[in-house]
């Protein structure tokens, strides 16, 4: 996978470092929880209003 222009480590975090940037720049919901949930083993899910 090369989605950052390059290999991605087993344990690299930089996504998750994206992420988190996204989520803090969205802020909360009404009902107080992420636009942004984490899906395990999976990925990302955007919530929609």
């Amino acid at each position: 996978m090369n989605a950052l222009g390059r290999p991605l480590a087993r344990y690299d975090r930089s996504i998750d470092v994206h992420i988190s940037s996204i989520r803090h720049k969205l802020g909360p919901r009404n009902d107080s929880r992420s636009w942004i949930q984490s899906v395990r083993n999976l990925g990302y899910m955007l919530i929609t209003p």
